[in-house]
């Protein structure tokens, strides 16, 4: 499998009830070696169903399975497909990636519940 892009997806859920939230997934976009797209969905990075299939996401107030769902804003980091042969990248130093291991992760669902208020 071929990782075409990563991008940060941000859904905005109503339901029947009256109740609407949103909420960011992170989204890993990959070719296969046949050329079929799948898309892989994460939620504060454990794996998750497609939050957009029916049934998928259920209302945190009356339980409902039947919510609407609406993509209102993506942010995306094209993955690298291609490098030319003078171009490595940077590699990190073990001060970087102790510095990056130990960082706290970001609370995607925080962040969206802040902002729904």
């Amino acid at each position: 499998m071929v990782l075409t892009e990563v991008s940060v997806e941000r859904l905005a859920f109503t339901c029947g009830c009256g109740r609407s939230w949103s909420d960011d997934f992170d989204v890993q976009h990959v070719t296969d070696g046949h050329g079929h797209a799948r898309d892989y969905y994460f939620h504060d990075g454990v794996p998750c169903p497609d939050p957009t299939a029916p049934g998928a996401v259920l209302c945190p107030d009356c339980g409902r399975a039947h919510v609407a769902v609406e993509l209102t804003a993506r942010r995306a980091s094209p993955a690298v497909t291609f490098t030319d042969p003078g171009d490595l990248g940077t590699r990190p130093g073990p001060d970087k990636a102790a510095e990056r291991a130990a960082a706290p992760l970001l609370a995607a669902a925080e962040t969206a519940m802040q902002e729904s208020q």
